[in-house]
């Protein structure tokens, strides 16, 4: 195991006015002192603007110790420098360092809501706060890992174990016997290598039989999620439709599908000779495809479209359908409305999200992705989402997840493991199956902050786009539009805003400045 991966590290942030205390400042380097004798590294930010700065850009940390004086320092300050410290790391540990007779007194209500524990640093001993501060950074490393990857990290610290079958590499031992082949071991390191091991190890469990800390992670993903059930899929959403599509259909079954679909849908269909029956989705003169209409999803036209077709078999009832959503140019659906429509029509409904896997985790999109509210509140029909974890969440190429909402006609397990195995592997890389898993803790810890720092690079984007587009106008000459709504509504104050001059936050945080109305000709 890497040196790297085991180093524990502290920072500790001095307000500006602590070092005017010389018993405080001769208290807490007794502290680092101990700390750096137990093998924990210690940073120091000399200012709460450092801290932020550190504490918004290194990872690393497992502890924040945060030493003030608080009949002196700057409140907002603190509570923006805790509010950096959570926002990605709810669960690490938080100490305030200060003298019980000044600072206890002066503590508010928000600074002890971020706060974990508060140390009055002149009343113990160095080695005793220093223990303190060591347990919670076990206790932190402990959590910190999702069920996945704490099972192979622990593989590959303690177990060290030969494998005398496949892979062949025989933990990248066999790349070094030759220039080339060391290149590559060099380029991705020796912990990729010893964790590329044959799917019978006991002690991680079993991808395709979702066992031991398989199954833990893919139960964990599920209530993530929102899901009933959740399976890590190592051959990327395009297998994840395909088994979905095997589980659900039989020869000569219909299906309703998305017109606009990717190739797995096709592919799904050639696999099950199933026959398809295609809701059209509308395209503007821009070329970009735009939803499928409302009367598309109706039982009459679905009906309609099951008469005419040209695949016209024995049955007449839809057993599936499946909606891309997002589309591929990025439009969203009201899943809760496209769900309901269907459900009068079809009980297995599959939404495609390949790109669409963070949606549960910001307020904008409510009701716009499959997966949304309380799965036990549930009713309806049996609901399959697909994502891509490797588009647009942080884990490797080939990762996929399939989620399930059982509900009308629901499908056996023991049926779709079968169509699982059969779009799986028996040679699982097991770096893909823990980047799914960790990306589902980073979203259940930090979604909502890694979406919203994203919406709000794109909509500084687009606002910048629209600010050059209106000086190039002014000019009478030409520069890309962007592609959204050119005035947008507070719905608060009432006031209508030009889209460049409209306020972020407005547009980062209320769904209806980029809804599709009807009649509106921007789209």
């Amino acid at each position: 195991m890497n040196e790297e991966l085991e180093r524990r590290k502290i920072l500790i942030v001095e307000d500006e006015f602590f070092s005017t205390n010389a018993a405080m400042t001769g208290a807490l380097d007794r502290v680092r002192d101990e700390l750096e004798n137990r093998g924990i590294e210690v940073v120091a930010a000399e200012s709460i603007e450092d801290g932020i700065v550190r504490a918004a850009t290194d990872m690393d940390f497992d502890a924040f110790a945060v030493a003030v004086n608080r009949t002196k320092s700057a409140e907002i300050k603190l509570q923006h420098l805790l509010h950096t410290i959570l926002e990605r790391r709810n669960r690490i540990p938080v100490f305030l360092l200060g003298d019980r007779a000044e600072t206890c007194g002066a503590l508010d209500e928000k600074i002890m809501e971020l706060a974990g524990e508060f140390i009055w640093i002149l009343e113990d001993s160095p080695a005793f706060i220093a223990g303190r501060m060591e347990g919670a950074v076990t206790r932190y490393r402990a959590r910190l890992l999702p069920p996945l990857m704490r099972a192979v990290w622990d593989y590959n610290r303690t177990l060290h174990e030969y494998s005398y079958a496949a892979p062949g590499h025989q933990g990248g031992i066999g790349f070094t016997k030759s220039p080339a082949g060391k290149k590559f071991y060099d380029f991705y390191g020796e912990n990729l290598m010893r964790t590329d091991t044959g799917i019978e190890r006991s002690s991680i469990g079993s991808l395709l039989d979702h066992e031991g800390a398989f199954h833990t992670s893919e139960a964990y993903a599920a209530k993530v999620f929102g899901a009933d059930s959740s399976y890590s899929v190592v051959v990327g959403t395009s297998g994840s439709n395909r088994t979905v599509m095997q589980s659900c259909l039989t020869g000569g079954d219909i299906a309703v599908c998305d017109r606009n679909c990717h190739k797995s849908i096709e592919q799904g269909l050639i696999l099950t000779g199933a026959l398809p029956v295609y809701c059209v989705p509308t395209r503007n003169s821009y070329g970009i495809i735009g939803p499928i209409p409302r009367r598309e999803f109706t039982p009459e036209a679905i009906r309609k479209k099951i008469e005419a077709s040209a695949f016209k078999g024995k049955k007449t009832t839809p057993a599936y359908a499946v909606v891309t959503n997002c589309t591929y140019d990025g439009l969203c659906y009201n899943a809760a409305t496209v769900e309901a429509d269907l459900a009068k029509s079809c009980d297995r409904i599959h939404f495609d999200e390949a790109w669409y896997a963070y949606a549960r985790f910001n307020p904008i999109y409510k009701d716009h992705f499959a997966m949304r509210g309380d799965p036990a509140a549930h009713r309806g029909p049996t609901v399959f989402a697909t994502h891509s974890t490797h588009k647009l969440l942080n884990a490797l190429s080939q990762a996929s997840y399939i989620h399930v909402r059982h509900g009308k006609r629901p499908i056996d397990f023991a049926r779709f493991n079968q169509s699982y195995m059969l779009h799986a592997t028996t040679s699982p890389l097991y770096a893909i199956c823990v980047s799914n898993d960790i990306s589902t803790a980073m979203m259940d810890e930090a979604g909502e902050s890694l979406t919203r720092e994203v919406i709000a690079e794109a909509v500084d984007f687009r606002q910048s786009l629209a600010k050059m587009q209106r000086t190039f106008d002014g000019q009478k000459s030409w520069f890309f539009t962007p592609w959204n709504a050119t005035v947008v509504k507070d719905r608060a104050s009432g006031k209508n805003y030009e889209f460049a001059d409209a306020p972020p936050s407005l547009l980062i945080e209320q769904q209806h400045c980029w809804q599709l109305n009807p009649g509106e000709s921007w789209h």
